[in-house]
């Protein structure tokens, strides 16, 4: 039996029975500093480095723990107390530490919560690598956090209900606020602002599609990397800065004036939840089309229908050639499109069943040993972006593509015989 107080409301639990939403409900009032991101190769251990604990942001813990802020002495630490709620798993006494040794002759200079439980705890678990992590921090009589509620995201149904408030949490990318604005479903922490290029008016009235958005964007803003691995990464972080731009044109102002009724709040969170989940499910896919066709490829079908109705995103040479049985199956290619891949990468082995090998695009920062091995087993191969590859382990590197490395082999054996 487990007694947990979450702020306002307790849980009498045996093993891990606080559902999700509830946990959620109970942190967004004000109180709570919120910390949220997917976890990373590094953070779990999978990547094989040297390095233990939980990244977290200079900004953020000089937020957190203002007392670490200093440098004249050696690695300056606090404990505080974990509470880790999504799994069934022993409250620890965690250790926020600075290691400062920069400034005492060596090199270091990084933020870190150190001392989890090691491989037993969710958060330094090989496989829950690309799994979202939420931290709820609460300051205790100092100015230093005192405790942190945490949740490790073990499905899809609760990742996908967290981002349709918040929007997609890129690989990489981390949000920090009180918990009142970023589960509020509006607000949320924007690292990049929009200021290199502008915002068309009509856009402030009328959303404009993920295509048009693109495609502006490569008319105005000029991108600095060449290679096509680099550019997807920097196309895509650009677009979706000024997708969030534009988004708060047609919400803060409705915001600010405020609601008539609980349903006309609804309504318009309902309607950004919907907009931000139709974007995160195409934008990747729309910019691999454009550096496809940059690139000569445009021998390729996006959303051919194979069996049983089901669409993979792309089909190499085209969906003619994929249902033309004298076709030779060995010069087929499937691509699918993932932001992350853990478990969703089942999603896909299914989708095309005369293409042994599934080629999978995906952004998340690395996969464990035992992911990857089932991957192999179901016939997955990872296509990832090269600069990405250094998040994962050291073994299976080599059996990674790059998108580079992906398209060579397109253009090598996909081709039509017409």
């Amino acid at each position: 039996m487990r007694y947990i107080d979450l702020g306002f409301k307790f849980f009498i639990t045996t093993r891990y029975k606080v559902v999700f939403s509830d946990w959620l409900s109970s942190i967004s009032s004000t109180g709570y500093s919120l910390y949220i991101k997917r976890l990373s190769a590094n953070d779990t251990g999978a990547s094989g480095g040297h390095q233990v604990g939980v990244y977290v942001p200079k900004n953020v813990m000089d937020n957190l723990f203002p007392s670490l802020n200093v440098i004249d002495r050696l690695n300056p630490d606090l404990y505080f107390k974990a509470v880790t709620l999504s799994h069934d798993f022993d409250d620890k006494q965690v250790r926020a530490i600075y290691y400062n040794n920069r400034f005492f002759g060596k090199t270091r200079n990084e933020k870190r919560i150190t001392g989890w439980g090691g491989k037993k705890s969710p958060l330094q678990n090989p496989d829950n690598t690309g799994a979202l992590a939420l931290f709820a921090f609460v300051r205790g009589n100092k100015s230093d956090c005192a405790t942190v509620q945490v949740w490790v995201c073990s499905t899809i149904e609760d990742e996908d209900f967290l981002e349709q408030s918040i929007g997609e949490v890129l690989p990489g990318e981390c949000l920090f606020g009180p918990s009142s604005n970023l589960l509020s479903g509006f607000k949320r922490t924007n690292p990049k602002e929009s200021n290199l290029y502008k915002i068309p008016d009509a856009w402030r009235l009328k959303f404009p599609s993920g295509e048009e958005l693109i495609k502006y964007l490569a008319e105005v803003y000029t991108f600095k990397a060449a290679e096509p691995d680099d550019l997807l990464i920097e196309r895509r972080d650009v677009e979706y800065t000024a997708f969030k731009k534009i988004e708060e044109f047609h919400v803060l102002d409705k915001i600010r004036d405020g609601f008539d009724t609980v349903d006309d709040f609804v309504n318009l969170a309902n309607s950004v939840s919907n907009r931000r989940k139709s974007r995160s499910g195409k934008s990747l896919e729309l910019h691999l089309e454009h550096i496809f066709q940059e690139n000569g490829i445009t021998n390729f079908t996006s959303q051919c229908v194979t069996e049983a109705n089901k669409k993979p995103d792309f089909i190499f040479p085209s969906c003619d050639s994929y249902h033309n049985k004298l076709f030779p199956r060995q010069n087929l290619r499937m691509l699918a499109v993932k932001t992350t891949c853990k478990d969703r990468w089942r999603q896909i082995i299914n989708e095309a069943d005369d293409i042994k090998i599934k080629h999978l695009f995906t952004l998340q920062e690395g996969v464990s040993i035992n992911q990857y091995a089932e991957m192999k087993l179901a016939g997955v191969k990872l296509v990832v972006p090269k600069s990405l590859h250094r998040c994962y382990p050291e073994q299976i590197r080599g059996d990674i593509l790059s998108l580079i490395e992906f398209m060579t082999d397109v253009r090598v054996n996909c081709f039509d015989l017409n």
